[in-house]
């Protein structure tokens, strides 16, 4: 997205993004996820003074909403408390074969799922939007066909709905490769020279700069600013310090400034629409709005205004 959006391309609902509610809380990087099905099963949530929470806060309790658990989750760990996924009673030592890669997650941080229960905090998890393309997966620039998670095709709305990811991979892979079919480049290519790409190199210099300063910073700037609860004074303050991170920054290498672009456009996005839906929960505009009943669509451009008249 942040290299489409740096080439002039239209960026659509960019402040829609997804925290998976149960996320496993053992320091990993990425954190790993306790699947919903766990509480489809039954397992539950209680905080670290086994408070069980959901039922006063959604009729559905841990069923509800993925939006909705993690806002619940999300405000307790704000309380200073600390949240539990609870299997024991209802799966026991059934989680070790009918849950085996949760139970290796667990392991690997030494927690016995059966015995004790699971720390689960919410984490960034989907993102709804992306680079805006048509039912051909054609984007705004001519040339640039966009499919998966990196496009939005309108197919999710607001909140991710999980069987549509597939359509967005699948279906809009196909066409985009059917649309393709047959077209002549738009200039001449020097021909093609082989080559070779080092996965181990690859995976360490993705590594290196994942781990950098400048990343993690920017990764706090996003999860304290722009993650399950959002408000103005606080998208203003991460516009501010994302502008800051990319003049600071001591070697501007293309892929970080990918990163501060995405997240400028989040960030911006989620500024400009005064309302909560979906994915996008802001406090100080905590209801929808009939008004704001439609996609954004966004450029770069837009973007940095909006970024500037934060400062």
């Amino acid at each position: 997205m942040g290299m489409a959006a740096r080439a002039g391309a239209v960026i659509a609902d960019p402040e829609f993004v997804q925290f998976h509610p149960t996320a496993i809380a053992t320091g990993a990087d990425p954190a790993p996820l306790a699947t919903e099905a766990l509480r489809g099963e039954g397992a539950i949530l209680v905080n670290d003074r086994g408070e069980r929470f959901m039922p006063a806060i959604h009729p559905d309790a841990e069923l509800a909403p993925r939006d909705i658990v993690a806002r619940a989750n999300f405000r307790q760990i704000q309380a200073g408390r600390r949240v539990f996924l609870d299997t024991r009673e209802v799966l026991g030592a059934a989680i070790l074969t009918r849950f085996p890669t949760v139970s290796k997650y667990c392991r690997d941080a030494g927690i016995d799922p059966v015995a004790e229960m699971i720390p689960v905090t919410p984490a960034a998890h989907f993102h709804m939007g992306g680079v805006k393309v048509d039912e051909r997966g054609r984007s705004s620039l001519p040339g640039l066909w966009v499919c998966g998670e990196a496009s939005c095709t309108g197919l999710h709305g607001a909140n991710r709905l999980a069987s549509n990811s597939l359509l967005e991979a699948v279906v809009y892979g196909a066409r985009i490769a059917e649309d393709i079919g047959g077209l002549e480049p738009a200039g001449q290519l020097a021909p093609f020279k082989g080559i070779e790409w080092d996965e181990a190199e690859g995976n360490r210099a993705e590594e290196v700069l994942r781990n950098s300063l400048a990343v993690q910073q920017l990764r706090g700037i996003m999860t304290n600013l722009v993650g399950v609860e959002r408000h103005r004074e606080g998208l203003q303050q991460a516009l501010r310090d994302i502008a800051v991170l990319e003049a600071q920054a001591e070697q501007v290498t293309t892929a970080y400034l990918n990163m501060t672009t995405s997240a400028t456009m989040v960030a911006a996005a989620a500024l400009k629409r005064t309302e909560s839906r979906g994915g996008h929960f802001r406090t100080d505009f905590p209801e929808p709005d009939p008004s704001w009943e439609h996609h954004t669509q966004m450029t770069l451009g837009e973007a940095l205004s909006i970024r500037a008249a934060a400062r």
